[in-house]
């Protein structure tokens, strides 16, 4: 693999310190305002009191089950790639560094979410009292009662399959630099996509998948570190 350096002041300025920044306000403001409810809302018919598109087959069938199916298929195919990487007449096989972070980082975030879903006391809004649930409406750093039970919808797990692509962001800021924008379209697209059908279903707040792009990002950030930190540099002194 080629040899690719990075300005380490630019790589934190752009890459954690105003992603954190831009994360944090939005965190600021999902948790003192109704913006989530308010969104969400359009897509409850309050006089049938149900959610019209839970079950649609464009949101359900083609987008959250095909498309975790094809997200799980691409992850097979870069599996497999690292695997072939690791003989050494492989073609692949200078790129072996670069596949291994794209195979990793790509679980990394799921497996987080997938735990903090099992910790955390947030419902999905199809279950909540204002959409004719049982469950009370409940912001991040809300006191909450021990009696409740765990929600298993925060952060949202369907649209980390999508955002969890933003890895391949990085794996061309090293491999091919010119194409790492079309790494991150393809990340923020897919994620948001699978985002909006299951928000249009009623399964999740925008905040949920926000939050879930956070992760994402930072831990495949993080990993970069780990994998490529020989790879930045400091810039020189005028």
């Amino acid at each position: 693999m080629p040899h690719k350096t990075l300005d380490v002041e630019n790589f934190i300025k752009y890459h954690i310190s105003l992603p954190l920044l831009a994360w944090l306000i939005l965190l600021i403001c999902f948790h003192f305002t109704e913006i989530d409810v308010w969104l969400t809302t359009h897509f409850y018919d309050h006089n049938l009191q149900k959610w019209p598109y839970r079950d649609h087959w464009l949101l359900q069938d083609i987008i959250h089950k095909k498309g975790r199916n094809l997200i799980y298929a691409a992850g097979t195919v870069m599996l497999v790639c690292l695997l072939i990487s690791c003989t050494s007449a492989s073609k692949l096989a200078a790129h072996r560094k670069a596949l291994a972070f794209l195979v990793i980082s790509g679980v990394a975030g799921p497996l987080v979410i997938t735990y903090l879903k099992s910790r955390t006391h947030i419902y999905c809004p199809w279950d909540l009292s204002l959409y004719n649930g049982n469950k009370p409406h409940i912001h991040l750093f809300d006191s909450i009662s021990a009696t409740l039970g765990v929600g298993h919808c925060f952060p949202a797990g369907h649209s980390s399959l999508g955002y969890t692509l933003v890895n391949l962001y990085f794996f061309c800021l090293i491999v091919k630099p010119a194409y790492k924008f079309y790494g991150l379209a393809i990340g923020l697209l897919t994620g948001s996509i699978f985002a909006a059908a299951q928000e249009i279903r009623g399964a999740h707040f925008l905040s949920h998948d926000l939050f879930t792009l956070a992760i994402c990002w930072f831990s495949t950030t993080l990993i970069f570190f780990i994998f490529f930190r020989k790879h930045l540099h400091q810039p020189k002194p005028c």
